[in-house]
């Protein structure tokens, strides 16, 4: 198939809903050809000749005109998004460019291109349930997978306990609602070996043992996790929240971590088979108490974590991917014949 990307080369999440998978269909010898930094989102005369098209998040004005030009000339359309726009958090330094009538205005256009797509995917069954709501046909959730190189780093010797937080800002809303700068300056006065680690979201932690990182590559994650014992995935139900997907978890368990997350959104239905624990709002203390202090217990579940997450690779998961293009792409022509 020729497929064509169309995603923020800046984002994060690209990685996982557009690049990567991107790459492996690639290696597999399909035509793949995407946006770049400082290049044009698409060139018409290009795109045209693709099979299908896979757009990340982008949506109305310039793109909704595409998608409509697309339909006419027989291209698929797979449209896909990763977080709940319609319901971002006061506390999400995104929440101005989403909120008020300029929030009622993401929420058209979602619904304009979810309507149009041949294909629309998400990892977020919540979100595969708005966007049926919205009128979309065919809504496939395929979640967020590592990179196949990711799985079986390998763990870095180290003192003490390490409790790791891979938390971008959004999760500041996370932080203050649970109460966890308490919970983590009493584990840190208990606990004299303990060492704390978030990366992205500073803590505000006045210990010597804490350790704020702003901001790593993308490729460098599981190295820097791998320095670590225990990852924490903690998160307030609240709609935003509800709709994220588990590849945090999936993160840990290739560095070798046990986890702890909250029992919301992706995370529901997770434990010791993934290799970690649910914890309620007010169980965090106690949650993260036992895990410093219970080293075998620690390592069974890493050892659990570790195997579960060399099963959620790209590579092992792309035909999810490779369906969805090839569903749009044959819809599309079919489309075209009337």
């Amino acid at each position: 198939m020729r497929i064509a990307y169309i995603s923020d080369p800046d984002g994060v999440n690209s990685n996982y809903r557009a690049y990567q998978p991107m790459a492996t269909l690639m290696g597999q010898g399909h035509h793949v050809s995407y946006n770049r930094r400082g290049e044009p989102l698409f060139r018409l005369s290009e795109i045209v000749q693709s099979d299908v098209v896979h757009i990340h998040r982008y949506r109305g004005g310039e793109m909704q005109r595409l998608v409509d030009q697309l339909r006419e000339r027989g291209v698929g359309i797979v449209w896909d998004n990763d977080d709940d726009l319609t319901n971002v958090p006061r506390s999400n330094p995104k929440y101005a460019k989403y909120s008020g009538a300029r929030g009622a205005a993401v929420a058209r256009a979602i619904g304009s291109i979810v309507r149009a797509a041949d294909v629309v995917t998400t990892p977020s069954e919540r979100l595969a349930a708005s966007f049926r709501a919205s009128g979309a046909d065919d809504v496939r959730v395929i979640e967020n997978y590592l990179p196949d190189a990711f799985p079986g780093t390998a763990s870095v010797r180290h003192d003490g306990v390490v409790v790791a937080w891979l938390a971008g800002l959004e999760h500041q809303v996370d932080y203050q609602s649970l109460r966890l700068r308490e919970t983590l300056d009493r584990l840190l006065d208990a606990h004299a070996d303990l060492r704390i680690s978030s990366i992205g979201l500073g803590l505000g932690l006045e210990s010597d043992r804490y350790e704020h990182v702003k901001q790593i590559d993308f490729f460098e994650i599981p190295k820097f996790l791998s320095r670590a014992d225990i990852g924490i995935a903690p998160l307030v139900d609240i709609p935003w929240n509800q709709a994220r997907s588990n590849v945090k978890l999936k993160e840990y368990g290739a560095a070798g971590l046990a986890w702890l997350a909250s029992p919301v959104g992706g995370y529901l239905g997770m434990g010791e088979r993934e290799g970690g624990h649910l914890v309620p709002d007010d169980g965090w203390h106690a949650a993260l108490d036992r895990l410093i202090t219970h080293a075998r217990e620690r390592r069974k579940l890493a050892k659990r974590a570790s195997k579960w997450a060399k099963g959620q690779t790209i590579g092992k998961q792309i035909a999810a991917w490779e369906k969805a293009y090839l569903d749009a792409s044959e819809r599309a022509r079919a489309r075209l014949r009337g």
